[in-house]
């Protein structure tokens, strides 16, 4: 797996690639020295078929607790509580102001159909803590949560700030990096900071995602004084994997409460006779200009360019550099440049993501082979048709943690007259659809684009169903 990413004005470069990344949302209220989460709009994922179902019965709050993410599922590092049903109705007597911002201080749906939540902490703490991360579902008719979806993001779009006063204290809330769209055109994340008193209380990540009658909601939050809360994407992408593969109402019913899903040779399998996707087809579900951040443009998409004869140092590496092209049925990339001020300034920044297809079977024995080689190749170099040699260093890789069948690394290519480049690289398998995105820099570290990425995941996973 292979793609082309620029590196100077008159040169490129080729090294693999990989992505994936997810954000799942809730308000967090923290107050009198406690934290309470609260759902904002309840997030929503039609697990069975993927796509919107607004007709299906919204589940039970057993069905909910069935698919929770727990033992493989919950990213490494980490370890689970137990699972909760209880509701957080809003409280009689409480005041948001602005006024145009309650539906940020709401409980969320009033008497959801079904509802589940479990915390998860680093391994060997509290998963009660404040520095945890929070999975939430929810289930209720389709135009209940859509409404509640919408408040919240016209909410958004003028609350950089509100207070919520309840018993005469006041709880302040500071809201940043909002972001619409970040899993499907109905879904919104955002940073919200709290204070009391004057004093920080911790910093929380939420993001909601509405798609059918089932809500899936996650919360990342910090502690005053911890920094950053810990990168829930991961969380998402694993939820959203289990309810893709399982849906709730397969997860246990009032008549078969212990009801199983269906073994299936692979996660990310297609059960259907749906033609592999042709390159017409891959090109419109890569991400547009008007999808992407405002600081990338967008290039024409483009035929991946074909591989060349690979002299390696260690021949167990060569999955890691080979583009399979003979084995697809079609391959498109796009690369999206990180704009400077100045426009006659060649971008030292950006993303390159490659679409390609081909029958499933195909596609997962190279992932496997890709994986395999990952393990053994934490270094390895490649001499080139002009006789340079460029080197390469792989670093932090994440199998599974996005997902079944995805993977997740950083790699370093040093060339003799080129320089340095950096790249964080994702692989993910969707049907006959595999996805390969790149973020690269030639100035430091590559930063991980999980906007794009879990943009780029939605409209892949669309497609390959």
């Amino acid at each position: 797996m292979r793609i082309t990413m620029p590196r100077h004005a008159a040169t490129t470069v080729a090294v693999p690639l990989t992505v994936l990344a997810l954000f799942g949302l809730t308000a967090c209220e923290k107050s009198g020295g406690e934290a309470t989460d609260r759902p904002s709009a309840s997030a929503n994922v039609s697990a069975g078929s993927g796509k919107p179902d607004k007709d299906t019965a919204p589940a039970t709050d057993e069905q909910l607790s069935a698919v929770l993410i727990d033992g493989k599922d919950i990213p490494a590092g980490y370890s689970g509580g137990k699972v909760s049903n209880e509701r957080t109705p809003g409280k009689p007597g409480q005041v948001v102001s602005p006024a145009v911002c309650a539906a940020l201080g709401s409980g969320g749906v009033p008497d959801p159909v079904g509802h589940a939540e479990r915390s998860y902490a680093v391994a060997g703490g509290d998963p009660e803590s404040d520095d945890s991360v929070r999975v939430s579902l929810s289930a209720a008719p389709h135009e209940v949560l859509k409404k509640q979806l919408d408040d919240g993001v016209k909410a958004l779009a003028s609350c950089a700030t509100y207070d919520i006063t309840e018993g005469g204290e006041v709880t302040s809330f500071t809201v940043t990096d909002v972001r619409t769209g970040v899993q499907g055109k109905d879904s919104v994340s955002y940073k919200v900071t709290v204070t009391a008193k004057g004093k920080p209380l911790g910093t929380a990540v939420n993001t909601l995602v509405l798609h059918g009658t089932t809500g899936l909601a996650v919360t990342s939050f910090a502690g005053a004084g911890k920094g950053d809360p810990a990168d829930a994407a991961s969380f998402v992408t694993a939820q959203l994997a289990k309810l893709d593969a399982t849906p709730p109402a397969a997860a246990g019913s009032p008549a078969s409460p212990t009801a199983k899903p269906t073994s299936k040779p692979s996660a990310t399998q297609t059960t259907d006779s749906k033609k592999t996707p042709t390159a017409g087809e891959l090109s419109a579900a890569l991400l547009t200009a008007q999808e992407v951040p405002a600081e990338y443009s967008a290039e024409d998409p483009e035929p991946s360019a074909p591989g060349t004869t690979l002299r390696l140092s260690d021949p167990r590496c060569t999955p890691l550099l080979d583009d399979g092209s003979k084995q697809r049925t079609a391959a498109i990339q796009r690369t999206y440049p990180k704009t400077t001020l100045d426009a006659s300034v060649q971008p030292t920044e950006g993303v390159v993501t490659e679409l390609s297809s081909a029958p499933h079977a195909v596609l997962k024995r190279d992932l496997d082979a890709y994986v395999a080689a990952l393990k053994v190749c934490s270094s390895f170099s490649e001499t080139n048709s002009d006789g340079t040699v460029d080197h390469y260093t792989v670093s932090e890789v994440s199998v599974g943690q996005l997902g079944a069948d995805t993977v997740a690394f950083r790699m370093r290519d040093d060339h003799p007259t080129d320089g340095r480049l950096y790249a964080y690289l994702v692989v993910a398998l969707k049907g006959d659809v595999v996805m390969q995105l790149a973020s690269f820099s030639t100035t430091g570290q590559a930063e991980v684009p999980t906007a794009m990425i879990s943009g780029q995941l939605a409209k892949v996973a669309e497609l390959a169903r």
